[in-house]
């Protein structure tokens, strides 16, 4: 009775054996288990390039707007603020809708407090400031000398992937805060409103 037993042991063996020598066919298992690993690394590569690209464009666009308005001499309206709006969707050439929000603030230290001069907003991610709302992000503004000047820059963009990689939101924001002061003069008005 044992020797059956054996006999199909062995015989097992050797054609394990013989399976763990031949090396036919390798190639093309390797290829079929590679491939979609392969293909998913390029995706995911490519993906991840993109959203840096384009929260770098953001940050950037963001930069720009702030500085372009920090240099202003005349008044701002409503024509101008689209005219910024149109030129940040230019400079970031995204695939989904942007949001922005200019404010000039200005500190009052006796009061331990920002104001808002005005606000103009621009797309649907946004409300404009007032002076009861802006203490909602004062742990975000810096430090600002007694009746100092700052220009407050938001910018909302929606991203969507390329691909599909597998995890994480397929459309997420990325949102850009963006402060300076004024460089040639302290007061920047929008009388008409913007």
């Amino acid at each position: 009775m044992n020797r059956p037993d054996r006999s199909i042991f062995s015989l097992a063996v050797r054609y394990l054996k013989r399976f763990s020598r031949k090396e036919s066919g390798v190639i093309s298992v390797e290829a079929v288990m590679i491939y979609p690993l392969l293909f998913w690394g390029m995706c995911a590569s490519y993906t991840f390039f993109d959203g840096y690209k384009q929260s770098s464009r953001n940050l950037k666009a963001s930069y720009a707007i702030a500085d372009v308005i920090s240099r202003e001499r005349n008044d701002i309206n409503a024509t101008y603020m689209d005219t910024l709006y149109d030129l940040l969707q230019q400079m970031m050439s995204d695939r989904s809708d942007v949001s922005m929000r200019i404010s000039f603030l200005r500190f009052d230290l006796p009061d331990d407090r920002h104001y808002v001069q005005w606000s103009c907003i621009r797309g649907e991610s946004f409300e404009a400031w007032t002076d009861g709302t802006i203490s909602e992000i004062r742990d975000k503004l810096p430090i600002m000398p007694d009746n100092g000047k700052m220009i407050l820059v938001e910018v909302k963009d929606f991203y969507r992937r390329p691909f599909r990689i597998g995890y994480g939101e397929n459309e997420f924001a990325m949102d850009n805060f963006v402060f300076t002061h004024p460089r040639v003069y302290d007061k920047i008005d929008a009388p008409g409103g913007c």
